[in-house]
């Protein structure tokens, strides 16, 4: 009866959790929106900044060009700073804010910063795992099904051990995002972008991002309370 109680308060667990998540990426458009007309006293934009972090902080990073809305990213694999269409030639506080941010995964990935390497460690995992889940679930409910309960059982289990990794993706990832706002918002001031304006315009973009993260290991947590429930009771059915 336990089980059943747990999959339920998880199903609700999941929908607060989805909310949450609906709200925090509005956030992040309502705050981009917001400030992406709102010159930076900078007057750079977004490669330019790229290209002067990376100068002046002596990293040898290629910056390029991508396509769709908000797909800023740093790719560790060939140093790049990845910016979007929107904010490469803009010179916005938005822009700017989401640029300073990538180059602060730039920064840690140069400084060895612990919690980045262990993200892409875990999220390495997270990947091969991810593909493994199906198949094992579906030949642990197979065996199941055909009564050889031993060894469904212990198939279906080790898929809940392997879905929580990619609740442990989300978790470490979660201070390096904050990590690299944090930088982003001391590099922008460091640079002159001072006013009282411009850093709370630069706040709002950051932490609304910050907000994603966060949501998106509220969902990864529920689902797996969820998915861990439902197997409890499949295995331990009469």
């Amino acid at each position: 009866m336990g089980y059943y109680i747990g999959y339920i308060v998880s199903g609700v667990v999941i929908l607060i959790s989805i909310i949450i998540a609906l709200v925090a990426q509005t956030k992040v458009n309502s705050a981009y929106e917001e400030n992406k007309e709102k010159l930076s006293s900078l007057t750079m934009t977004g490669a330019e900044l790229a290209e002067k972090l990376s100068s002046d902080y002596n990293l040898n990073l290629m910056v390029r060009q991508c396509s769709g809305r908000l797909t800023d990213h740093y790719d560790p694999t060939d140093r790049s700073i990845n910016i979007s269409q929107e904010n490469f030639n803009s010179t916005s506080i938005a822009a700017q804010a989401i640029v300073a941010h990538e180059f602060g995964h730039a920064l840690q990935h140069a400084e060895n910063y612990a919690p980045f390497k262990t993200r892409q460690m875990v999220v390495k995992v997270s990947n091969v795992v991810s593909k493994m889940l199906m198949p094992l679930l579906i030949v642990g409910i197979l065996l199941q099904v055909f009564l050889v309960s031993i060894a469904g059982s212990l198939v279906i289990y080790i898929s809940v051990a392997l879905y929580a990794v990619a609740v442990v993706a989300n978790l470490v990832t979660l201070p390096v995002e904050v990590n690299a706002s944090s930088r982003a918002k001391d590099m922008l001031i460091k640079l002159g972008c001072t006013s009282d304006s411009e850093v709370q315009a630069t706040d709002k973009v950051l932490n609304a991002a910050a907000l994603t993260y966060v949501a998106s290991l509220l969902v990864s947590m529920a689902y797996f309370l969820r998915f861990l429930f439902l197997l409890l009771m499949w295995t331990r059915r009469d």
